[in-house]
């Protein structure tokens, strides 16, 4: 396993989710409705319309998710790690910097401290779920701290170690 590439590639990663996420979110924050804590969403005078959900799922699908899964299946079989477990291990500690870097970047930096008033859905102004220690709380923490390391990092690791598998059996 190549440990500066897969941190190299971590950071590389976390950029691209994070700064894409920003942006759609501070393009529109109704765009990424479904992301937002249970308590604003119920609060919100207009739910999240039918199509306003599926272009949040398409989204995350198609730009986010799958873009990173190859680059980083691909990066894998190019920097020369080989068998199924080791390109899971790099897949996780892939996606878990993107985790951390999601948690800082996002949740603490620019929806708490710098950008806050930018990442309000209309309507919902002065919720409290926005207050930093009720965000952390109920929201931003156990989704960091145990959904993605305990539920997504582990299956897009094994997603991203399967399709580099797959390219390299292609490529031999």
């Amino acid at each position: 396993m190549n440990w500066m590439r897969t941190i190299l590639d971590g950071f590389a990663m976390a950029a691209y989710f994070n700064l894409f996420a920003a942006a759609v979110a501070l393009y529109n924050p109704r765009l990424m409705f479904p992301s937002y804590p249970p308590a604003i969403i119920k609060n919100a005078p207009e739910p999240p319309s039918k199509a306003e959900n599926r272009f949040y799922w398409l989204w995350i699908f198609f730009g986010e998710l799958l873009p990173l899964l190859l680059y980083g299946a691909v990066s894998m079989v190019e920097g020369g790690t080989h068998g199924f477990w080791q390109m899971a291990l790099t897949g996780y500690i892939q996606w878990m910097m993107i985790n951390l870097c999601d948690l800082f970047f996002l949740d603490i930096f620019l929806i708490q401290k710098r950008a806050k008033r930018r990442f309000v859905i209309p309507g919902t102004e002065g919720h409290p779920g926005y207050g930093f220690k009720v965000w952390m709380k109920s929201y931003a923490l156990p989704e960091h701290l145990l959904q993605w390391p305990l539920l997504l990092c582990p299956l897009m690791a094994a997603v991203q170690a399967g399709i580099g598998v797959l390219l390299m059996r292609l490529l031999i």
